[in-house]
């Protein structure tokens, strides 16, 4: 545990407000008048948004090739072409990402084209900033609201074929576990061949509880959370998993510098041991995702009764297309694997009240954020 200590404590002395910017709302702007660039994204940075800037429709497609927005604001006349004609090619490619058209008092014939084209809101110019705050941060919720419901529903059916499958493997395993004891009444073995049978009614025993963690996979179990903290548990999964981030990537030449910011006295009630399992999947993913080594950051932070851990690392990252694919069942960009990590950690997250999202940087890196609830007796 000391090496750990060592590392986490190296970890602390760097750069403290990296997963604090990178977390923000990422917003495209598209506008060509500079003086208007500038206004809006001053605004929006000091109520803490992060601000990507495009003057025509071409670069605006080149930074939506490699960027994940949570946003974008559209001027309508552009250089290079319409921006009604332009949010038509959006609402193909990026169906679920608010947009925000900006107009001219002139233009609200177009205003009300945008509106029929499932533009999310129009601004006439000169515009209030107050009103564009508004929109944006209303845009950007609707945006979450609709994965929530979407995540919830994939997780609804993914439970409901979980406890369908352990149905079935339970009677088979229920019918195994039988037959092996009426063997072993009827029939005289050796000690060699009893120590496979032993072996064999384990292994039956470890299926039965995998069924049962199957079984109640979208049910929360009140009887297995345990008040902890949760550093200390983050620490735990960190020992667990060091050959992974550690020790594996120096066996081929390549370093991941481990970096925490783990607050102490931070108490959770939750199912130890499912929880450390995600944790040991986000860890793992990763670690894949920087081949050639890089940073492996892990922080908390408290916000409003909850604790929101991040998972960050500096890989390759999620291309904007596959983002919101990766919680899917069975999805996976590996050439192996199952696809159901992240899939069972976001049903483990959610069943435990808390909520699991991520944000990506293709060609950065990728950051995964778990809220949970504290208890806040102890967390005072």
């Amino acid at each position: 545990m000391d090496s750990l200590d060592k590392e986490v404590d190296h970890g602390q002395q760097d750069k403290r407000t990296f997963n604090a910017l990178e977390s923000r709302d990422r917003i495209l702007l598209i506008e060509d008048f500079e003086d208007t660039v500038r206004i809006i994204k001053r605004l929006l940075e000091r109520n803490g948004y992060q601000v990507e800037t495009a003057f025509t429709i071409n670069e605006a497609k080149r930074l939506l090739e490699t960027t994940i927005l949570d946003a974008i604001i559209l001027d309508i006349n552009l250089p290079d072409g319409s921006g009604l004609d332009f949010l038509k090619d959006l609402r193909k490619i990026y169906p679920d990402t608010p947009v925000i058209m900006l107009t001219a008092y002139t233009e609200l014939e177009n205003a009300v084209r945008s509106l029929q084209e499932g533009v999310d809101d129009f601004i006439p110019k000169p515009f209030d900033n107050s009103y564009l705050i508004h929109s944006i941060a209303k845009a950007v919720e609707k945006r979450r609201l609709k994965e929530r419901l979407r995540s919830s529903e994939k997780f609804r059916v993914l439970a409901e074929m979980a406890a369908g499958v352990a149905h079935d493997f339970n009677n088979l395993l229920h019918t195994m576990s039988t037959h092996i004891y009426l063997l072993m009444k009827k029939v005289h073995v050796d000690a060699d061949s009893k120590g496979h049978i032993e072996a064999l009614k384990t292994a039956i025993d470890d299926a039965a509880e995998i069924v049962k963690r199957l079984n109640t996979l979208g049910n929360p179990s009140h009887n297995d959370l345990q008040i902890i903290d949760l550093a200390a548990l983050i620490k735990d999964t960190l020992l667990m998993t060091r050959p992974k981030w550690h020790h594996g990537p120096r066996r081929y030449g390549k370093e991941i510098e481990l970096i925490t910011r783990l607050d102490n006295d931070i108490y959770v009630k939750v199912n130890a041991s499912e929880i450390r399992e995600v944790f040991t999947n986000l860890i793992f993913n990763a670690v894949e995702a920087m081949p050639s080594g890089g940073q492996l950051i892990l922080e908390t932070v408290c916000r409003g009764g909850k604790v929101v851990c991040s998972i960050q690392d500096t890989g390759v990252g999620i291309a904007p297309e596959l983002i919101n694919r990766i919680f899917d069942p069975f999805f996976t960009t590996k050439g192996s694997g199952s696809g159901l990590g992240l899939s069972i950690s976001y049903a483990i997250i959610e069943k435990h009240g808390g909520e699991m999202t991520v944000k990506s940087y293709p060609g950065k890196g990728t950051i995964f954020f778990i809220s949970l609830p504290l208890v806040e007796e102890l967390s005072n």
